[in-house]
C-alpha cells in the first residue's frame, strides 16, 4: 500500500547517514505484528537505496532494546561460523549514535537494506521451496546450538509456554470483555478437550526431559528470502523472538505454516488440512540440517506441529475475545477466521499424527544412511 505522507519516516532516516530523498514509500501489509515500509531513497548521485524501515510494535515487545540486543549477539555468532554456502540473517544499520535501532517520539525503528533479486512465499506449491525453507530455519539453528543461552534476552516472557497460554486464554473467556465468547462455544471446547496433549511438551520442558536450545520462534517460510529465480534461501529473517526455546516449537510453526493446504486466515474450512507431502519436504530440509538432536526431541517433533497450532489456535481467540489488540487485523473477525482454520489444521494433524511422527523417523533414518556411505 502507497504511503502517502512520508514526513514520519523522513525523521526516522535523519537519524541515520543515509544522504536522500525519498522518491517511494509503501506500507508491507503481510506481517502481523511489526509496522514495515519499503522505502526508495534518490542519493545525490542520483543512485537508488532501496530500505526496508520497520517500527517495533512496543506493544507486543516490551523492551526493544532488548530484542536488537538478541538480534546483534545472534547476528554476530552466525556469521563467525557460517560457510558461504549459508543464506545470511537480517542485520539492521547502525544510527549516528551508533546503535542498531532508533527511539523517536517513544517508538523505536530499524533499518535496513533490501535483500536483492529476493522473494518470499505466503502460499506455495514448490518441493524445492519447502525443503529450501526446512534446511535454512534448521541450519540456523544448528549455527546457533553452541552460542550460551545466557548471552540472550528473553524478549517474550513464557512466549511458547502453552501451559500459561492456554490457561491466559480460558481467563479471556471468564472475563469475556467484548462479549464474543457465546458465539465461540465449540471453538472453547475444542481446547478444553486438548488442554493436556497440548501441554505435554511444557511438562516435559519443565521436568527438563527435553534440552532448551537457541531457537528462531516464528519460522513461519515467508520469514526467509528466497533468490527469485534459484528459489535458494538468502536470508533468514523477524529475528525479533530468537531466544533460548526448544527445536519442536520450530520445527511445529514451521510446518503449521508450510503444509497447511490454506492460507493461514482461510474462511472456507474445507480447504484447510495438512499436506503430508508438504510436511515430508520440509522435515527432510530441517532434519537434515539440524544434527545431535536427542531421541525424546526426534519423538516429539509431530507433537510440537500439533502443539503450536492449537497455541496460536489459543491466541488468536484470545486476541478476538480481547478486542484484537495484539494482531493487526484487516476485517471484522479476522483473528477469529484465524483462530477457526488453526484449529481445523491442528484436528487434521491429529488425525495424521502416526503419519507425522513416521515422516520424522523416515528423515532420520534418511540422514543416518547418507552420513554412512559418505
Amino acid at each position: 500500500m502507497r504511503v502517502e505522507s512520508t514526513e514520519f519516516l523522513e525523521e526516522v532516516i535523519r537519524h541515520y547517514d543515509l544522504p536522500g530523498d525519498i522518491v517511494e514509500a509503501t506500507q508491507c501489509l503481510n506481517g502481523h505484528i511489526n509496522g514495515t515500509y519499503r522505502v526508495i531513497l534518490l542519493t545525490p548521485e542520483g543512485i537508488k537505496d532501496d530500505l526496508i524501515v520497520q517500527k517495533i510494535n512496543h506493544y507486543v515487545f516490551k523492551d526493544p532494546e532488548k530484542v536488537m540486543h538478541n538480534i546483534e549477539e545472534v547476528g554476530r555468532h552466525v556469521r563467525s561460523k557460517k560457510a558461504a554456502s549459508d543464506c545470511d540473517i537480517i542485520s539492521f544499520m547502525n544510527n549516528k549514535d551508533g546503535r542498531n535501532f532508533t527511539e523517536v517520539n517513544g517508538e523505536y525503528w530499524r533499518i535496513t537494506r533490501f535483500v536483492k533479486d529476493s522473494i518470499t512465499f505466503d502460499f506455495v506449491e514448490s518441493s524445492k521451496v519447502l525443503y529450501s525453507a526446512g534446511y535454512a530455519f534448521g541450519r540456523f539453528q544448528s549455527l546457533l546450538s553452541d552460542l550460551p543461552m545466557e548471552r540472550l534476552y528473553e524478549t517474550i516472557p513464557d512466549f511458547h509456554n502453552t501451559k500459561k497460554r492456554l490457561d491466559y486464554f480460558f481467563d479471556v473467556v471468564s472475563k469475556d470483555p467484548e462479549g464474543r465468547a457465546k458465539d465461540v462455544k465449540k471453538e472453547i471446547d475444542f481446547f478444553s478437550k486438548y488442554y493436556d496433549f497440548a501441554t505435554e511438551l511444557t511438562r516435559m520442558t519443565e521436568a527438563e526431559e527435553v534440552p532448551l536450545r537457541v531457537t528462531h520462534n516464528d519460522t513461519k517460510y515467508n520469514n526467509i528470502l528466497m533468490h527469485k529465480d534459484t528459489l535458494e534461501p538468502l536470508c533468514v529473517i523477524d529475528l525479533d523472538t530468537v531466544m533460548p526455546g526448544l527445536a519442536m516449537h520450530d520445527f511445529g510453526d514451521a510446518i503449521r505454516f508450510a503444509a497447511n493446504t490454506a492460507a493461514e486466515d482461510e474462511v472456507d474450512l474445507s480447504k484447510v488440512g495438512l499436506n503430508l507431502e508438504h510436511y515430508r519436504e520440509f522435515t527432510r530440509g530441517f532434519m537434515s540440517a539440524l544434527q545431535g538432536l536427542t531421541r525424546k526431541e526426534i519423538d516429539t517433533m509431530a507433537l510440537g506441529a500439533i502443539t503450536i497450532t492449537i497455541e496460536l489456535a489459543s491466541r488468536f481467540l484470545a486476541d478476538h475475545l480481547n478486542g484484537d489488540k495484539y494482531f493487526r487485523i484487516h476485517r471484522p473477525g479476522h483473528n477469529l477466521d484465524r483462530a477457526r482454520c488453526q484449529i481445523k489444521l491442528a484436528e487434521d494433524m491429529l488425525e495424521k499424527y502416526d503419519e507425522m511422527r513416521e515422516i520424522v523417523n523416515e528423515s532420520i533414518a534418511s540422514n543416518e544412511a547418507a552420513t554412512a556411505i559418505e
